[in-house]
């Protein structure tokens, strides 16, 4: 009996996933087929996180800014209008970037639902142009904040952040905004890659890394999946480092 791995290539990181068909495998009698509404959400939530996260992975980098533009109290605008307001400032900044020769890559997630509205943007940092100087220039409705990504190339807990803030208003989709989070149609968006594996019938519940990489300990899942009822394995390995100046 053979079973399936597929991965996915993003960035320093790649994700694996491992499972059965619905004719192979075996079958665990408590796996459930008809899932809850809750249920479902916390897989939607999941999914999404897990996409949003492939997508930071293959992008961004060490070095690029992750920013929040807020709005004073007396300039705070409805969705619609927000919506328009940060278009405009990703317009204008996307032809700052042209004139070094560069172009802008970003994520946007909007958040507003039982809180001050406000922007969460992923950007790629650029030589040349001073992109921290140029942003507080253009947002005039409030100070906006930054942070630098890490070296480590896996921004899981950030995707997790921003699908966690932005869940309630995704949920309402008032008009506001009708998806979890807006991107630059210039982003990388890796292909998973599927093999049949024949020469074992089952996969190890503490998975082992290939060359050059170590697993996050943290992404390692061995469940059932609720649909099937069948067994299947998640984790993500990270590349290592090897510029340490030896």
């Amino acid at each position: 009996m053979a079973y399936f791995k597929t991965t996915i290539e993003a960035g320093k990181t790649i994700e694996v996933y491992k499972s059965y068909t619905k004719s192979t495998g075996v079958k665990d009698r408590s796996g459930k087929e008809h899932i809850t509404p809750e249920e479902m959400e916390k897989i939607n939530q999941a999914n999404a996180e897990r996409n949003l996260r492939i997508l930071i992975n293959a992008n961004f980098k060490e070095g690029d800014l992750f920013i929040t533009l807020t709005y004073r109290k007396e300039d705070r605008q409805i969705p619609a209008e927000a919506k328009k307001s940060v278009k405009a400032f990703l317009d204008t900044l996307r032809l700052d970037y042209k004139k070094y020769g560069e172009d802008l890559k970003y994520i946007n997630v909007t958040e507003y639902k039982n809180t001050a509205i406000h922007h969460h943007l992923i950007l790629n940092d650029i030589g040349g142009l001073k992109v921290a100087k140029r942003i507080r220039q253009l947002w005039k409705y409030g100070r906006p904040d930054f942070k630098l990504l890490d070296d480590t190339g896996q921004y899981k807990d950030l995707a997790a952040y921003l699908i966690k803030e932005t869940s309630k208003t995704f949920k309402e989709q008032d008009g506001g905004h009708m998806q979890r989070y807006s991107c630059s149609r210039n982003l990388i968006r890796p292909l998973p890659k599927m093999e049949i594996v024949r020469k074992a019938s089952r996969w190890a519940a503490d998975p082992k890394p290939i060359k050059g990489y170590y697993i996050d300990q943290d992404t390692i899942i061995n469940k059932i999946n609720p649909f099937t009822g069948r067994e299947y394995q998640r984790y993500t390995m990270i590349q290592i480092d090897n510029d340490s100046g030896g």
